[in-house]
């Protein structure tokens, strides 16, 4: 169970209570920057810490793109963001770090920090043994809730009579608090009640999207594809240690090819299902974050740790596609599905394909992906795909399958039963600095 926490600009509270959660907010930001996701990567570190402490002093005005873009990159402040995205390219892989973080934690930490997809402005979220009061909860008064709106005059009615008492003694005082305390937590008891009767919550598109893996009684299965990875044997290594004097080093190290003499077929062995790309093992994590939020249950899997019974009783995320055989037998009888090694295909419109494009120095600028979501009988258990042709297209589709704002943008455009139909979306994925920074649809079919 947990408090989250957004701050905006006026909030009022004690100062004791401001000074308490804002040491437990900069310690867990200490935290996060020393830990493995972000020590490497000085960009990220910044722009984290000047959103958390920007959030934390309710500047929203200094929250904004081009601003962070010339504060914190050094840009111009004329600068255009539509061809230079740096923002928004460093705050996707602040948010693929944070999720890397907390899934690698041994235990829920104190305060989680998080910035949704689409915002500058980050949320704490606290744990239930540090949770601020209610009555230091920090909301905006423009933003309270329906319950709250109605609970406040009999808040203000109790803290009135408490202040308001004549001096009594000290076990009169203590019983006339705890009948108060009673009355006012019957009180909000009803009203919750009535208020979420009279305003239940309404489905949304996200909530449509993923009905048939949430409503599941089964854990949701993620599945991930395995690379094939060419190794030096050990007796090529032992031999250019001893010609470079290495003796000390262990087995990871580079090797200068130039001088590593010639190389024949027993210089190489191949590591099967033993290795998964950085791009899939983030798709992971973005899925799997989202999954915990909503209290879904899940199981990870990769290599070969899969089978027939497991996609037909219980639902099932597949990531990765060249990668994923899984993956490729699912899509290839549908209409968009993977061919050559670089491409998507569109079975029934043959003049439309999708291929990945390299700059000359070699970086990918252009990567596609397929969302597919395949239902069961009766719109039972389902089988979703994020795979895209590289790992970038992995990345982003998964940031889509999890991102409500791009699924209810994505539902505006669709037709009447979308989320009662079988589905695939083909996603084209922007990549800058060796990062997707944006995505958009290029082509969807409905079943």
């Amino acid at each position: 169970m947990s408090t989250e926490l957004g701050l905006t600009p006026g909030f009022a509270v004690t100062e004791q209570r401001a000074t308490a959660e804002t040491w437990l907010i900069e310690e867990a930001l200490h935290h996060i920057l020393e830990s493995a996701p972000f020590h490497n990567s000085k960009q990220c570190q910044d722009l984290l810490r000047y959103v958390v402490q920007h959030s934390l002093s309710g500047e929203d005005n200094l929250l904004r793109e081009r601003v962070i873009g010339t504060t914190v990159f050094g840009r111009e402040p004329d600068y255009d963001t539509a061809n230079d995205p740096i923002v928004r390219a460093r705050m996707a892989e602040v948010r693929k770090r944070l999720a890397q973080y907390y899934q690698s934690a041994e235990q829920s930490p104190p305060v989680a920090i998080e910035i949704l997809p689409g915002h500058y402005l980050a949320r704490f979220r606290f744990s239930a043994d540090t949770a601020p009061a209610p009555n230091d909860a920090h909301h905006d008064a423009d933003e309270a809730s329906e319950p709250e709106k109605a609970l406040a005059p009999v808040a203000s009615t109790f803290t009135a009579a408490v202040l308001e008492a004549p001096p009594r003694s000290r076990r009169f005082r203590t019983r006339f608090i705890l009948l108060a305390l009673l009355v006012l937590l019957l009180a909000g008891f009803a009203t919750v009640v009535a208020v979420r009767s009279l305003h239940p919550r309404q489905e949304t598109a996200f909530d449509r999207f993923w009905m048939p893996a949430m409503k599941s009684t089964m854990p949701v299965l993620i599945y991930t594809g395995t690379n094939v990875v060419y190794r030096f044997s050990p007796e090529f290594l032992d031999r250019y240690r001893r010609m470079h004097h290495l003796e000390n080093n262990g087995p990871e190290f580079n090797v200068d090819l130039k001088t590593a003499g010639p190389l024949d077929a027993r210089d190489l062995t191949i590591s099967n299902n033993a290795f998964v790309t950085t791009g899939d093992v983030t798709a992971c994590a973005t899925i799997v974050s989202m999954l915990v939020r909503h209290g879904k249950p899940y199981e990870l899997r990769y290599a070969g740790d899969i089978s027939h019974g497991d996609v037909h009783s219980t639902p099932v995320v597949l990531i990765g596609a060249f990668n994923n055989s899984w993956t490729l037998n699912v899509t290839n009888p549908l209409r968009f599905t993977f061919s050559e090694g670089n491409t998507i295909l569109d079975r029934y419109d043959k003049s439309r394909s999708w291929a990945v494009r390299v700059s000359p120095n070699g970086t990918t600028t252009d990567d596609y992906a397929i969302i597919s979501r395949l239902l069961g009988p009766n719109g039972g258990e389902s089988i979703m795909t994020a795979a895209g042709i590289g790992h970038y297209g992995t990345q982003a589709a998964s940031e889509f399958l999890s991102d409500p704002e791009k699924i209810s943008d994505f539902a505006r455009t669709a037709p009447a039963g979308w989320d009662r139909k079988n589905l695939q979306i083909v996603m084209h994925v922007k990549v800058v600095d060796e990062s997707p920074v944006s995505s958009d649809i290029v082509a969807v079919h409905y079943w």
